[in-house]
């Protein structure tokens, strides 16, 4: 039996990478690109860009909301699969409180960084739709200086640029939860082991992968046509592929991890009940599988 929400949290990683896909091929295959413009400040240009990005924003705002729903999803099994690893507490406190805190701290940005820049993008278009941004300096309408413009622009661009370093912390998060994941499993003793350790070493080469994700997105600040493109190949790749897959096959273990719950330990009466007595700590040493 599935996870409901590991598979929708595969399904919105797909759907999010395939429109993010299909945008980043938009802005990096249009002939009316011009990076030289842009940087100068054309004011005919910035009205072009303005026109294309007015086309996109639909799909761009959609796949902004998917990938936030995608993390919600994903942070769910994290912390199911964190307290089993950690037999409820009692093992390896500090990494699975690691991965903790890398799980509900990049759900937590990623969800309010989308939500925000949906609404200040949005709020940019309507801006660039409905403001008079032609003439800021002069009372005579037939003259343009096209400030408003250049002023939306660099606003743009702030908020944008924003986001650009929430996405990188994003996936740098990711790729400690899953090499910490892997060091958690691989330390299992063989008898208790659940999770197969080809699992692990899946989720080892998708955080390698996440790491190489993250070069992308902190190079495509300097070149934007080859590093996005690089980046179109990492994401199909990783994002489409290995990591939904690995979602998939955590999902078929989910219910073996679950703690065995019987309704019927709730109606036994106070003086039925044993006192618990402190157990000695098991150390895990066995390193033999990593």
């Amino acid at each position: 039996m599935v996870h409901t929400a590991c598979v929708l949290s595969a399904l919105c990683f797909i759907v999010s990478g395939i429109l993010g896909i299909i945008l980043i091929v938009k802005d990096t295959t249009r002939i009316t690109f011009d990076s030289n413009e842009w940087r100068t400040m054309s004011s005919q240009y910035l009205i072009q860009e303005w026109v294309y990005r007015n086309s996109v924003q639909t799909l761009s705002q959609v796949a902004n909301i998917i990938n936030a729903f995608a993390w919600l999803f994903f942070v769910i099994p994290v912390l199911q699969l964190t307290w089993s690893l950690s037999r409820g507490g009692q093992r390896k406190i500090g990494v699975h409180a690691a991965i903790i805190v890398f799980a509900v701290s990049a759900c937590f940005t990623e969800v309010i960084s989308r939500l925000l820049l949906t609404g200040a993008t949005g709020a940019a278009h309507r801006i660039a739709q409905k403001f008079e941004l032609n003439n800021w300096l002069s009372d005579d309408m037939g003259q343009k200086d096209y400030i408003g413009w250049k002023a939306l622009e660099v606003s743009y661009i702030m908020i944008t640029s924003l986001v650009t370093w929430i996405d990188a912390f994003e996936w740098i998060s990711l790729f400690f939860i899953l090499i910490l994941i892997y060091f958690s499993v691989g330390t299992q003793m063989k008898e208790n082991r659940v999770l197969p350790m080809w699992w692990a070493r899946l989720g080892l080469f998708i955080a390698f992968m996440t790491f190489v994700d993250f070069s992308a997105d902190i190079l495509r600040l300097e070149d934007w046509p080859t590093f996005s493109q690089f980046a179109i190949f990492v994401a199909i790749f990783n994002q489409l592929l290995l990591f939904p897959t690995w979602i998939l096959i955590l999902s078929s273990y989910m219910n073996r991890l679950a703690p065995i719950y019987i309704e019927e330990n709730d109606t036994l009466n106070a003086a039925e009940q044993v006192p618990m007595v402190p157990q000695r700590r098991r150390v895990d040493n066995d390193f033999d599988d990593i």
